[in-house]
């Protein structure tokens, strides 16, 4: 329902902006879900180096336990998500944005924060004994790949929010 408010001799119509999180779960979210799970599984498997041997340890502990944990993950995750990072997606679409992804490569430190933020509260909730230690063992390393893959992330949720 729009707003009225005058402002001078003009009537200025307000409409609520939808929110990322209303996007992404009405649009398609089992697809979502899936291309995000693939996303995490693609960016883990390309890490080399120690990075990649600690995340690449972390997943197969973390699949081990549950073969099916980055579709589930993905899916407890992803609402979250779009809804920390909602700030950034209202001024992305307020500024006629064409890329979500440079919109957060842009502004990483804010967008890190939104991302990482959610992760550390559900590893904190993590019921399975040493995955909430394997996640604190890797955070640092997996902020790095995160701030790395910002634009993929950001073109990832806007597919899905459109």
């Amino acid at each position: 329902m729009a707003q009225s408010r005058e402002i001078g001799l003009f009537v200025v119509k307000m409409f609520p902006m939808t929110s990322l999180k209303e996007l992404l779960v009405s649009n398609g979210f089992d697809a979502a879900v899936t291309d995000m799970a693939d996303f995490i599984s693609t960016t883990v498997d390309k890490q080399s180096g120690l990075t990649g041997m600690a995340l690449k340890g972390a997943m197969a502990a973390a699949t081990k336990v549950d073969s099916d944990i980055l579709s589930k993950g993905s899916r407890r995750v992803l609402p979250e998500m779009a809804e920390s990072l909602d700030p950034l997606w209202q001024e992305y679409t307020a500024g006629g944005g064409t890329d979500f992804g440079a919109h957060l490569a842009a502004n990483k430190d804010r967008a890190l924060d939104a991302i990482l933020n959610v992760a550390d509260r559900n590893a904190d909730s993590i019921s399975v004994p040493g995955l909430s230690k394997v996640y604190k063992g890797v955070r640092g390393k997996a902020a790095k790949v995160i701030e790395q893959e910002l634009p993929a992330i950001g073109q990832l949720v806007e597919k899905h929010a459109k």
